[in-house]
């Protein structure tokens, strides 16, 4: 009897750190959120990484990892428009498939490449892989979860993928070793099998995960009717914005920032983004009860505010040395991962619902072209200004940029209401 009690004090414990999704999980959103955790364990282990891995061991300069990951974004731009399509013709687990291939074949290279040219080919398969993986995965979840289930279901995935990558952060710290380049490539082909432990979990998930009439459908629709929605591309613009100056420029910026301005060993990386991703993992579910008690389109608004108070205290760390600079960087993404915890359940939702099922493919992929414009402008801006010794206007131009978005959320809340 008092094992019982225990046991239920336990679960109720659990449910209230991190909510109860029992009443909105079904077996196949099980399966599919297991498999994006398993991914999350092996890019937590490389995220922020490529920069450092390509200046310190492979030799190449600041400006041309830069200019890679900007790259890596502009192939995402030119082949996001292609990928929507090819999700709403065949379905998104076909296409989901080939992005898994091609992400897990590109990060086992990553580990052998020496050359410029051998750099950009794989920065090539990277970018076609994530572009087939986001945008149909954002798919698949819409069309098995009820919509007035999905933000929570957004929330929960967002959560158990961030203590994946809290937990592979945390595997690097304990691997990656300073000036040791078989620590980074050993670092990289764990990752690539994550992805394929995350292609076998889809291979077996039954069912192609088109909608009712979609093949017909998608034939007369077209990205035109995209463009032409104006709430939808004033989401779209302002979201852009917030990635730009939130996740863009902190996935290079930080790990440089850290190494080079702040003298850190690379080790720092990992715990920083570790107490991040641990923080969404414990965070998460009472940040889900706030804000489903309020407006969608209103607490996106809190989004920018929370993300400029982030980038003060990585400006903060710049007055410190050693330990104490390490402790307020991760501090600063601490209060970051409350902003994710925000943005990443909310926009999603709000976008699923302004898209038309048969153009859901094409809506999904335009948010996540967001991610690959962002991709290209916040990497240049930090491979230019950290190559220029240029860190305190950096850290400016991050806290004016991440409050630009806010007027223009509250304008789309204007637009959804007026129609």
């Amino acid at each position: 009897m008092v094992s019982q009690q225990r046991f239920s004090l336990g679960g109720k414990i659990l449910r209230t750190l991190f909510g109860d999704y029992r009443d909105v999980m079904n077996p196949m959103l099980k399966r599919l959120i297991f498999g994006n955790f398993l991914s999350s364990l092996g890019t937590g282990m490389t995220l922020s990484l490529l920069l450092v891995y390509l200046n310190s061991i492979r030799g190449f300069s600041t400006t041309f990892g830069g200019l890679l990951l900007s790259y890596i974004a502009l192939i995402s731009i030119i082949f996001s428009g292609p990928a929507g399509w090819l999700v709403d013709k065949i379905g998104p687990k076909k296409v989901i498939i080939v992005g898994l291939l091609c992400e897990g074949s590109a990060a086992a290279l990553w580990s052998i490449v020496t050359t410029g040219p051998e750099a950009i080919i794989v920065a090539t398969m990277s970018s076609l892989g994530t572009l087939m993986i986001w945008p149909p995965q954002t798919v698949m979840v819409t069309r098995i979860s009820p919509e007035e289930h999905r933000q929570r279901i957004y929330g929960l995935n967002f959560m158990l993928f961030n203590f994946g990558l809290g937990l592979g952060g945390f595997f690097a710290a304990s691997i990656v070793r300073e000036n040791d380049p078989s620590s980074f490539e050993l670092l990289y082909r764990l990752d690539a099998l994550s992805y394929f432990a995350y292609l076998f979990v889809i291979a077996r998930l039954r069912g192609n995960f088109l909608s009712d009439g979609s093949e017909r459908k998608s034939e007369s629709g077209s990205y035109r009717d995209v463009i032409a929605d104006r709430t939808f591309m004033k989401l779209a613009f302002a979201g852009l914005i917030c990635i730009t100056f939130g996740y863009a420029s902190l996935q290079g910026g930080i790990a440089i920032f850290v190494t080079k301005f702040l003298e850190l060993s690379p080790k720092w990386i990992g715990i920083v983004y570790g107490a991040n991703t641990i923080a969404i993992f414990l965070l998460q579910g009472t940040v889900l009860r706030i804000i489903e008690k309020r407006n969608k389109y209103k607490v996106l608004e809190w989004t920018g505010w929370i993300w400029a108070v982030s980038w003060l205290f990585v400006g903060a760390a710049s007055l410190f040395f050693g330990f104490w600079a390490g402790i307020l960087v991760a501090t600063s993404q601490v209060i970051f991962a409350i902003g994710e915890m925000i943005w990443s359940p909310t926009s999603p939702t709000i976008a699923n619902e302004l898209a038309p099922d048969e153009l859901r493919g094409r809506y999904n992929a335009m948010m996540g072209m967001q991610w690959n414009v962002a991709g290209v402008i916040g990497p240049a801006i930090v491979g230019l200004m950290l190559g220029r010794e240029l860190a305190n206007q950096w850290l400016v131009m991050m806290v004016i940029g991440s409050l630009i978005p806010i007027t223009l959320f509250r304008s789309v809340y204007k637009s959804v209401t007026r129609n």
